[in-house]
């Protein structure tokens, strides 16, 4: 006759523990180790985007950490509408929608042989728009805001949103556009 003793029972309990609580610790330091090296980061494999829809393309982007507190952005945009435009006014903000201030923004058309600029004072409205200069239909211009105050992390993609209003030439009602642009912040 074979008596069963209450301690097998334990020790199969203890076994089963031991073995699978190793299985748990292994699981548990390869998704720190994942974490500590940035692999599970998703932002790290989304690609990098300016979105500004279908009449304004934006071509070439940056965003370029230049102090603690600062940063700076570059746009390449493209007029696609059938008219020449004026800009009005530009604004940015963060990923929550809040509003970067201290930004000096500039607004310049190089790339159609003339040279074309137009400024904007601190609440981001160009003063100078005119029937002439215009930025013509099928053209390239450069948007830079310059010094905007909010403090970025190098190496890391950050969202920025664009608010740009624009004018057609001979028009008086100002259009808004509202953009997006994804992208990793330089130093």
């Amino acid at each position: 006759m074979k008596i069963k003793s209450s301690n097998t029972k334990g020790q199969a309990s203890f076994e089963f523990l031991a073995t699978y609580g190793w299985v748990f610790m292994v699981i548990l330091i390869m998704f720190g180790a994942l974490t500590y090296f940035d692999v599970l980061n998703p932002e790290k494999y989304i690609r990098e985007d300016c979105i500004f829809g279908t009449n304004i393309m934006c071509e070439d982007w940056s965003i370029k950490k230049v102090t603690q507190n600062t940063f700076d952005m570059n746009l390449k945009l493209r007029n696609d509408l059938e008219k020449p435009i004026a800009p009005v006014n530009v604004s940015l903000y963060d990923r929550d929608l809040k509003l970067i201030n201290d930004c000096q923004f500039g607004f310049y058309c190089p790339y159609d042989g003339t040279a074309k600029n137009w400024t904007a004072d601190s609440s981001g409205v160009f003063s100078n728009v005119s029937i002439d200069p215009k930025w013509g239909n099928g053209k390239s211009c450069r948007l830079e805001a310059i010094g905007c105050t909010k403090s970025l992390i190098s190496n890391t993609k950050e969202t920025i949103r664009v608010s740009f209003s624009f004018m057609r030439i001979g028009g008086s009602i100002p259009h808004t556009i509202n953009s997006k642009v994804f992208t990793e912040v330089t130093s």
